[in-house]
């Protein structure tokens, strides 16, 4: 979101706070709201919230993370395999824009942490040829998933963002999966 976006957001919040009785939003509270989210569009708000007051799940007005996990329910409705490929794709374009000029910043975790570890980016992007990236990009895919599901088998500890994430996808794959002919 952007500036111009808050003055939307405020009636979006004032909105939502209308369905839980005694709510109170106060300047500071709505700032750190929309600063909060301030990575997701007005209109991934705008669904997250009409989401929370049809499912009627809390008694009480929606936190900024119950309303950043319904948005990741209802933005991220993507499979893992899809993720892993987009994710692939910004570091490829990092690569070519920058290559080993400027440190990345990688927002999504599991980018961070393959990009940290498996693939150190700097010794990475100075020693990698064109020709290899279609293999690293089948790699990386294999490795994200790979550590996405590690995440959700308990098999090695994650972070309260990267367990957010895999969350999202899960429920978007099992939504997918139900949706198939049996």
């Amino acid at each position: 979101m952007t500036s111009e976006d808050l003055d939307r957001f405020v009636e979006i919040m004032m909105g939502l706070a209308e369905n839980y009785p005694g709510a109170r939003l106060t300047g500071a509270g709505l700032d750190m709201r929309f600063e909060a989210m301030k990575e997701y569009t007005i209109d991934q708000v705008t669904r997250a919230a009409t989401k929370l007051i049809r499912t009627h799940r809390y008694n009480t007005m929606p936190t900024t993370a119950d309303i950043i996990n319904a948005m990741d329910g209802v933005a991220d409705n993507v499979t893992m395999e899809e993720k892993a490929e987009i994710e692939a794709g910004k570091v490829l374009d990092y690569l070519h824009r920058f290559g080993t000029r400027v440190s990345p910043r990688f927002e999504d975790p599991i980018t961070k942490h393959l990009m940290g570890g498996r693939w150190r980016y700097h010794s990475w992007a100075a020693r990698v040829h064109e020709a290899d990236l279609k293999w690293w990009y089948r790699d990386f895919v294999r490795a994200y998933k790979a550590q996405a599901a590690g995440v959700m088998a308990g098999c090695f500890p994650a972070r309260v963002p990267l367990g957010r994430l895999v969350q999202g996808i899960t429920r978007s794959i099992a939504f997918d999966q139900a949706q198939q002919p049996g």
